[in-house]
């Protein structure tokens, strides 16, 4: 699935979240404390992806969220980035003994993410900081 970059970008500052195309290819979002939501169109569909940058965390077309009842939501990436600026889609940090060992996207209401807690690690959950000031387009 190819992301519609031109309208993602518009949507983020419409939403109040910055963000930043370098090329044709590709949309930064800052969500604040250094995590950076990337979109990236490639040749092949496929290949098209919206991940996390520096995190293994990514997915191709739209995210599933489910909760441990097996409920769950889908979202396609549009409705990723207004889920961010409302708080209903939140980045989670994984930590071990203090140090970030994971960062992905989470929603509010279908997650799933606390139950697997060992005794030395933490969940810190944040929302993405909106109204940030705009980032150069080009």
């Amino acid at each position: 699935m190819r992301y519609d970059l031109e309208l993602a970008w518009q949507l983020c500052h419409e939403v109040g979240l910055a963000a930043r195309r370098d090329s044709d290819d590709t949309i930064d979002v800052d969500l604040g404390h250094g995590t950076i939501l990337l979109f990236q169109n490639a040749i092949r569909d496929d290949d098209c992806l919206m991940g996390l940058d520096g995190s293994p965390w990514h997915v191709h077309g739209d995210i599933i969220f489910a909760d441990p009842r097996g409920y769950h939501v889908e979202m396609d990436y549009l409705n990723v980035l207004t889920g961010l600026a409302e708080g209903l889609v939140l980045v989670c940090e994984r930590q071990v003994d203090g140090r970030a060992v994971e960062l992905s996207l989470i929603h509010r209401d279908y997650n799933d993410e606390f139950k697997y807690l060992e005794t030395n690690e933490q969940i810190v959950v944040r929302r993405a900081v909106a109204h940030a000031p705009e980032v150069n387009r080009d």
